[in-house]
């Protein structure tokens, strides 16, 4: 039996999502009864979840103390930018932040 594809097993676990969701139970007794971990299907749920876009008004203007920068909060996440920042810094941070699953 060969070994089952990236396809194959997004499709499996869009299935099981599917299925989980329509049975009406909450995702951990859902699993136990399917002898499925919990963990591997939060992993699945939030691969397979449509990303949100990031657009401005997910962020809020937050005043700075000394006028020196600025400061960008996004759930949770606070970025302090001095006048004198790296550009690069700052370009490296925002594609780490992309990469996190919001």
């Amino acid at each position: 039996m060969s070994k089952p594809t990236c396809v194959d097993k997004k499709i499996k676990w869009e299935e099981k999502i599917r299925r989980q969701r329509e049975s009406g139970l909450s995702i951990e007794r859902w699993c136990r009864q399917n002898q499925i971990t919990s963990c591997s299907f939060h992993y699945w749920k939030n691969r397979l979840q449509p990303k949100s876009e990031l657009t401005r008004s997910c962020f809020t203007e937050l005043p700075t103390d000394q006028g020196t920068g600025i400061t960008m909060e996004y759930q949770g996440i606070r970025i302090l930018i001095d006048k004198s920042f790296d550009p690069a810094t700052l370009r490296n941070c925002l594609a780490a932040l992309r990469g996190i699953q919001c």
